[in-house]
């Protein structure tokens, strides 16, 4: 069986990026998905998948050295050129802008389905890096990296145990339509006991659209 210097543990973003930057130093890099039972993969294969990044100066950066950035489709990524944020007290609000900052844009909001795929193409021509079967036997690494998330199966089957403490929320994450352009301003509020947040996304389908996040 071939032996690698690391065996990456999940093919989100986050995995995919990691194998992808490791295999650029030269190591030799297997990144493996989870294995889902059937019913979990079905369930998935059927759900829309709304979630959106949002990505600071040195995140696209590193996706930029990738050739990664460039490769996403223009649709899959909008401009934070404001941010206007409301607290509970009457009044208490805080305003930021690229301008006053002197920068082209405050952060980036990607579509992470795009960006997984563009990761995953990415992958393909990584060097020394290969993308391996979720079902297939695990092969001997020098170090294993986890990246499959809270609910990770080699965490647990390694024993790896962490302290949890919940907070009591639970989230729902949604794209809303507009039928006013976002002029790339993101809202936030934090508004005990609820967070939410609406972030400039446009899309071909929707035009001028949010994705919401509130929890």
């Amino acid at each position: 069986m071939k032996e690698y210097d690391v065996l990456v543990r999940g093919t989100g973003a986050v995995g995919l990026a990691t194998g992808v930057a490791l295999s650029r130093q030269g190591l030799r890099v297997a990144v493996q998905g989870e294995a889902r039972a059937a019913s979990d993969a079905a369930s998935k294969a059927l759900s829309v998948d709304v979630r959106a990044y949002a990505l600071n100066a040195a995140s696209v950066s590193l996706l930029s050295s990738f050739k990664v950035w460039d490769a996403l489709p223009v649709s899959a990524r909008t401009a934070v050129t404001d941010m206007h944020i409301e607290g509970d007290e009457p009044g208490s609000v805080l305003e930021f802008s690229a301008w006053s900052q002197g920068l082209s844009e405050l952060a980036w909001i990607v579509d992470a389905p795009a960006l997984e795929q563009a990761l995953r193409s990415a992958a393909h021509y990584a060097p020394h890096l290969d993308l391996l079967d979720a079902g297939q036997t695990p092969p001997p690494a020098s170090l294993q990296v986890l990246a499959e998330g809270k609910a990770s199966a080699t965490r647990e089957a390694l024993g790896v145990q962490w302290a949890r403490h919940a907070y009591g929320h639970s989230a729902i994450a949604a794209r809303l339509a507009s039928d006013s352009p976002h002029v790339g301003r993101a809202r936030q509020w934090f508004c005990s006991p609820d967070v939410l947040a609406l972030l400039p996304l446009d899309t071909p389908q929707r035009g001028a659209s949010y994705a919401l996040v509130w929890s």
